[in-house]
């Protein structure tokens, strides 16, 4: 809706105040699949200590229930030890501070095995939620739920937090005096929090709901030093909007010192859309990969983009020896796998001179990224292709410069280490080939006999969303992820909602006419194989219902996974931390015998981000829409709440809303609504350039094939005027734009109108039609000034 020309969101700020981002990709990694699993959650991998042997073993958990320790010798992965199925899906793995112990998360249970795999320790806690995070220190362990933290003494409970929003990661870190850790939590409501034992120690302002948190080096928990008190901690953290910054952290004060925040470029496209922001933030790591001194930030993505960054020049520059906050941080790696990274590790895996990337993903893959040559060409097939073709040629200059140039790069030690390699791996892949027909023969057996029995109950495969508001587009973004390749997604909803594009795998989208009871009835057939999709859609402020997804994967038997998803009456609104001043607003004072619970649940049916229930005896919230930039804030106790606004539309959604409920609870609400006319003309303020834009359009394409005759016949085009020239550098983009243009013009008429109808239904005027077909008049003119002048006239 435009929305892409005028829009300055937070990222765009973050962006343009952060440190320039240089582009410079000079590493070279070699894939190498290690194993295959079944799903796995975010943090369950661990790369544990060196032992006797060079080559570093591999701790993973996956939803089998299963913890697996493997290495790698000659090529090969081989199983150290599994521990029995616990049951339940393995939801975090992780290692005891200082020590080689391994406790795994699973349920509301935390099992404790030693390096050898023997299971010493099992506690059942207490708990209703699942634990999604773990932290362990000698006798100290600290668990993370959806909202709670319970800190453990020798498996007795020591410390209950019930913090303030969703928790997304737990880690913890010698930051308060004293001998015990403190727990740093990354909180969805933007935050990350510092706890010493139940006391928030800490409170530190991120750009996006935190995701994920790590140690820029080894964590501090396991030095030596890690009870001076006065020390600095090196933290990083990502958020959803796929930023990554490094902070220090004392008993004092947290203080930022780089972002990483640049842009990925959409291929096809210019201008101000062309750029759009990274995904959201899964896994973080530190790692010295270049082999430069200084450690690389490894950081693992929701879209799978795996990217290597690079702080300081070479030479060892670390943030404690250097002001990092003047050097660039450099990308020197990147690429996608195309499925979601869940966590990050490094080592010595292969048993080589390299220290390697191992990561896990959402369908279960564990895989490895090396610098090793032997790597490079997996199977040895690209080297014999050209070989052969050198041989049968009678070895011609072409490809003999080829293989040559193959192997100038390689000593005679590192190209016969290749050779054996591919021959090894040759009669490996051939001996799995063969097994795996086998066992594939064995399946279709098995399945043929329950089939002509039995129908489909459960699904054989796992299939998980991610529903977020994209502010910057003020647009919401769903994502599916599945374990196996998706064959199509169907879309249901009985509320108004436009479909704007999809990302991911290729796919056809088929729409079909809706009703009144499902307006939105689309599916999307997958094209070519792949296991995450998205799509970007925008709701209609005001209107609430149900989208329900169907996604249906490729296995058999056929099982399709439902997925339903709330639209909220103000669903465009985010959460903010900070507030201008001096913005005139409406004000809805309410009055009754409701509880603080109870108005935080009616809140809770109008917006998101809200906690699960209140942890103040008096509440405040501050929000902003992402499309129009009007303001909501509030503050609400028990038997009082008022909620001010410079939007009246937001004002009328929520009186109507809070009414209605409190009705149905047979609670009697005294409603006082002050509508102020000052805000109209700062609500047209913010709506006029979104409008501007739209009918700008239409001069726009009027000019867009007069000047590609005048660049047809002229060829050079710099004698335009800069404004021409940008017309016809954007003609495709503008062309586009203007195919859309009335639906748009349609949405935005409709926000102004809806503006109008409500000041006057707020004070007691319940038809204004007569009114609304001059505004409808006036806004396809457009002048701001003449629709400024008639908001302030009297209706009579």
């Amino acid at each position: 809706y435009g929305v892409q020309a005028v829009w300055v969101g937070p990222a765009f700020r973050l962006a343009a105040c952060a440190i320039p981002v240089q582009i410079a990709m000079e590493l070279s990694l070699h894939r190498v699949e290690l194993m295959q699993g079944q799903a796995m959650a975010k943090g369950t991998l661990r790369v544990l200590p060196v032992g006797k042997k060079k080559g570093q073993k591999v701790a993973v958990g996956d939803d089998s229930g299963v913890l697996t320790v493997f290495y790698m010798k000659k090529g090969e992965v081989h199983v150290e030890w599994k521990s029995q199925p616990l049951g339940r899906e393995i939801t975090t793995v992780v290692m005891q501070a200082g020590k080689d112990k391994l406790f795994a998360g699973c349920g509301q249970s935390i099992h404790g095995y030693s390096r050898k795999g023997k299971e010493f320790v099992k506690i059942k806690t207490n708990l209703t939620e699942t634990i999604n995070h773990l932290f362990v220190d000698e006798n100290m362990i600290w668990t993370g739920c959806e909202y709670i933290m319970n800190i453990y003494d020798q498996c007795k409970d020591f410390g209950f937090v019930m913090v303030k929003d969703k928790i997304n990661d737990l880690t913890c870190a010698p930051i308060a005096s004293g001998d015990m850790l403190s727990a740093v939590v990354a909180c969805q409501d933007k935050f990350v929090r510092v706890y010493e034992v139940e006391k928030c120690f800490h409170e530190f302002s991120v750009e996006g709901p935190a995701t994920s948190l790590g140690f820029y080096g080894e964590n501090p928990a396991e030095r030596e030093l890690r009870k001076q008190a006065e020390s600095n901690v090196n933290m990083l953290y990502g958020t959803e909007t796929g930023v990554v910054g490094l902070c220090k952290v004392n008993a004092s004060a947290i203080h930022r010192i780089v972002n990483i925040a640049d842009r990925q470029q959409r291929p096809g496209m210019s201008g101000p859309g062309a750029g759009t922001r990274r995904a959201r933030v899964s896994a973080l790591h530190t790692a010295d990969i270049v082999k430069s001194g200084a450690l690389d930030i490894l950081v693992g993505r929701e879209d799978g983009n795996l990217e290597v960054w690079s702080l300081g020049a070479s030479g060892g520059v670390s943030p404690s020896s250097a002001r990092l906050e003047q050097v660039p941080p450099t990308l020197t790696y990147e690429m996608c796998l195309q499925e979601s990274i869940q966590a990050l590790g490094s080592g010595n895996i292969t048993a080589g001179e390299h220290n390697e990337i191992v990561l896990t993903t959402y369908g279960g893959k564990v895989l490895g990224f090396t610098p090793s040559h032997a790597a490079r060409d997996p199977t040895g097939s690209e080297m014999a292709h050209l070989e052969d073709a050198a041989a049968s040629s009678g070895a011609t200059s072409m490809l003999s410069s080829i293989v040559s140039s193959k192997k100038k790069f390689m000593s005679q030690a590192e190209e016969n280490t290749v050779k054996l390699e591919r021959d090894r791996r040759h009669k490996a892949l051939e001996a799995e080939v063969e097994k795996l027909k086998r066992d594939l023969e064995k399946e279709k057996v098995q399945y043929q006999k329950l089939s002509g029995e039995q129908i489909a109950m459960q699904t054989t495969t796992k299939v998980t969303h991610r529903f977020n508001l994209n502010s910057e587009e003020a647009c919401y973004v769903l994502t599916v992820d599945s374990q196996a390749p998706l064959e199509l997604i169907s879309l249901r909803a009985d509320v108004e909602v436009d479909l704007l594009d999809h990302e991911g795998t290729g796919a056809i989208l088929s729409r079909s006419k809706g009703d009144p009871v499902n307006p939105l009835l689309a599916t999307y057939r997958m094209q070519e194989p792949g296991s995450r999709f998205q799509i970007r859609l925008r709701t209609v402020e005001g209107l609430h219902g149900t989208i329900s997804c169907f996604a249906l994967p490729q296995t058999s038997p056929k099982t399709a996974h439902l997925i339903n998803l709330a639209v909220k009456p103000l669903s465009l609104h985010e959460k903010i931390s900070d507030t201008p001043q001096e913005v005139p607003m409406s004000e809805l004072k309410l009055s009754g015998p409701f509880t603080v619970s109870d108005m935080h649940q009616w809140l809770a049916l109008c917006v998101n981000e809200l906690p699960s229930r209140p942890t103040h005896d008096e509440m405040s919230i501050a929000y902003r829409s992402t499309f129009v930039g009007t303001l909501l804030l509030g503050r609400y106790q028990k038997g009082f709440a008022s909620f001010k606004s410079d939007s009246i539309t937001t004002i009328s959604v929520l009186k109507d809303l809070i009414t209605k409920e409190a009705t149905a609870r047979k609670i009697q609400v005294a409603i006082n609504v002050d509508v102020k006319d000052e805000t109209f003309p700062r609500f047209l303020e913010l709506v006029h350039p979104k409008l501007a834009f739209q009918h700008a359009l239409t001069q726009q394409v009027r000019m867009v094939e007069p000047l590609r005759e005048v660049q047809l016949q002229e060829g050079e085009t710099r004698f335009l005027a800069p404004e021409l020239q940008m017309v016809l550098q954007r003609s495709t983009e503008i062309q586009q734009q203007f195919e859309l243009q009335p639906q748009r013009l349609a949405f935005l008429h409709n926000i102004v109108i809806a503006a109008y109808r409500h000041k006057w239904r707020l004070r007691g005027y319940q038809s204004v039609e007569h009114r609304v077909k001059d505004l409808t008049k006036l806004l396809e003119a457009y002048n701001m000034e003449q629709i400024v002048a008639f908001f302030d006239e009297p209706i009579d």
